[in-house]
């Protein structure tokens, strides 16, 4: 219905076993996935997977790639280079600012993470985001210096 890209979350992915993330996920991942490109194939997907104790360190983020997603969004708990030499060039990476540091601060420590994980993702695909949810309290602030860090990215650096 005009939808420019969607993003597939999968809440409880990450906190199944081996076992039961490849009954009650994987199958289902790749079946959304599918569905949605049947139905509007031109419109990029992207996946996510809240964190768990079953997908610390990008340990599943292979497994989302074959779910036929455009993009893997890949929350704050997995380093952006390790994200990068798991994933094949061809899926795009979403991602992966803290919340909490974007709640708390300081805005120093924001810039210098967001311009960090901009740095890892120089030369892919990548859409600079969150690592998961905006949490409820983050200040309106906070919120803008991360976007204008993100939006004046490419002229800081052309400037350096």
């Amino acid at each position: 219905c005009g939808a420019q890209v969607l993003q597939v979350f999968d809440s409880w992915a990450g906190h199944m076993d081996d076992e039961r993330y490849n009954v009650f996920c994987a199958p289902y991942q790749k079946q959304v996935v599918a569905s949605i490109k049947s139905h509007s194939p031109k419109t990029p997907i992207i996946i996510y997977m809240a964190p768990g104790e079953y997908s610390r360190h990008g340990r599943r983020l292979g497994l989302l790639a074959q779910t036929g997603a455009d993009i893997v969004s890949v929350d704050h708990t997995v380093d952006t280079g390790v994200a990068r030499t798991i994933l094949p060039d061809s899926i795009g990476i979403q991602g992966n600012l803290d919340p909490q540091l974007l709640r708390d601060g300081p805005l120093e420590a924001v810039e210098s993470r967001t311009i960090a994980i901009l740095d890892q993702m120089a030369g892919r695909r990548h859409i600079m985001n969150l690592g998961h949810g905006i949490l409820a309290d983050t200040p309106e602030e906070h919120a803008a210096f991360f976007v204008s860090t993100v939006q004046n990215y490419k002229q800081r650096r052309q400037e350096e």
